[in-house]
């Protein structure tokens, strides 16, 4: 194993190999190996459960499922196509590209940035020790920068965003270097804004109006979708989710991107206000804004506007077919994320919103009756509904919210 680009930069040849660097120039903080997937990693050592800023290479392996998701939703995008090219700025110690390289079957060549400088030999280290060198480029570079830089010398087919906290300083220039027809990954896991908690935060940040609903997870990936898409626009891309989605501390969407004006007007159209009454639950799309109501249709309480949130589908049917009739299916490594995305594809994807049944039980003063037996009520009524994926006590149902309600308090008298 030779030598990578900054260890040269740091006055070694190219005929020195990593081990030969590491006792001249030893990293000033402990370190472990880790596998992950078919990677074996050199991570920074801590005696911290979770990772932080702190440390002088993010490598968080409570993000692991992510990563498995970046590697089956890529693989099964650009299966029978290819990918040439996948960057990630924002690399940390390499795990994610380095992974996509190995596992997804369709990643030709990567390129991995980061500001650190830990960062980048550490992310050289595991290129070498992966057999990737001649496939992965190592940049030590600020995240836009290297993102502009891709979109005037080559754009990347799969540009993935994996900042600690909120990506949205990194879209604009996350979408310029992602080439057309090609798909961008999102994350964030900054929940209490997205998610409504954090009022101010979810202003001067995303410039969002939010607050927190009982269907607070789904307003939190449905936020970073509308961002997502809004940013898009402003450059003439069209941006549509293919699969987004919330799992424990992060929001994950997946993004394809193509170019023109009506692509880029037609998805910003599904951009929407939702109206929501916090006294009855019931919620609605608002098309325009000349639609808002002060007062609830149904029990006259005050409404409140929430958004501007995404209001389309969060996944392509034939792109989830795809991940759970591929390889991975049946491999254990990403068992994990298949769940979940097994019941994504279950999910009622044309309504923006859910109900918890213990807010729907409150309200119809009663205690919570199985989710099973409300889904089988509310089809015998002709409604659809189903679980979501981020929450098995939570449903997605077309019906209204006082229906619902009488249907919670009607199983609670039979017992």
């Amino acid at each position: 194993m030779r030598a990578g680009p900054l260890m040269k930069s740091l006055g070694f040849s190219s005929e020195v190999s990593v081990e030969s660097v590491a006792a001249f120039f030893p990293l000033p903080f402990s370190t472990k190996i880790v596998r992950e997937g078919l990677a074996e990693l050199v991570v920074p050592e801590t005696g911290e459960t979770q990772a932080t800023t702190r440390l002088p290479a993010f490598y968080n392996p409570l993000s692991k499922p992510s990563r498995d998701l970046a590697v089956i939703v890529t693989g099964a995008y650009f299966s029978g196509r290819g990918c040439k090219l996948a960057a990630e700025p924002l690399a940390g110690t390499g795990a994610r590209i380095i992974r996509l390289l190995l596992e997804t079957g369709v990643v030709s060549e990567g390129v991995a940035g980061d500001i650190s400088k830990w960062a980048v030999r550490m992310a050289e280290i595991n290129a070498e020790r992966n057999g990737l060198s001649g496939r992965l480029r190592v940049e030590h570079m600020d995240a836009n920068l290297l993102l502009s830089k891709l979109a005037v010398t080559g754009r990347a087919e799969y540009v993935d965003i994996d900042p600690f906290g909120s990506p949205v300083r990194f879209l604009e220039n996350g979408f310029r270097a992602t080439e057309r027809r090609g798909l961008i990954g999102i994350s964030a896991t900054d929940l209490a804004a997205l998610s409504g908690s954090s009022r101010r935060t979810a202003l001067w940040k995303y410039g969002l109006t939010l607050f927190k609903t009982n269907f607070f997870k789904e307003t939190a990936i449905r936020a970073l979708a509308g961002v997502a898409v809004s940013t898009a626009s402003r450059l003439s891309l069209g941006a549509e989710p293919v699969l987004a989605l919330a799992y424990r501390h992060f929001i994950r969407i997946f993004l394809k991107v193509d170019r023109g004006k009506s692509r880029a007007y037609q998805k910003r159209t599904q951009v929407r206000y939702l109206k929501h009454c916090k006294e009855c639950l019931n919620t609605s799309v608002l098309n325009d804004l000349t639609e808002w109501e002060e007062r609830c249709s149904v029990c006259a309480s005050p409404n409140a506007l929430l958004g501007p949130l995404w209001t389309g589908r969060l996944a392509d049917e034939g792109l989830i077919e795809k991940i759970l009739s591929s390889g991975f299916s049946s491999d254990p490594t990403y068992s994990e994320v298949l769940r979940v995305v097994g019941r994504l594809a279950e999910e009622i994807e044309d309504v923006p919103w859910s109900f918890q049944l213990s807010e729907v039980s409150r309200r119809a003063k009663t205690s919570p009756p199985k989710t099973r037996h409300v889904i089988e009520r509310l089809k015998e009524a002709g409604y659809r509904a189903s679980i979501t994926h981020f929450d098995a006590t939570s449903i997605k149902t077309d019906a209204p919210a006082d229906v619902l309600t009488k249907i919670v308090g009607e199983l609670a008298q039979k017992g």
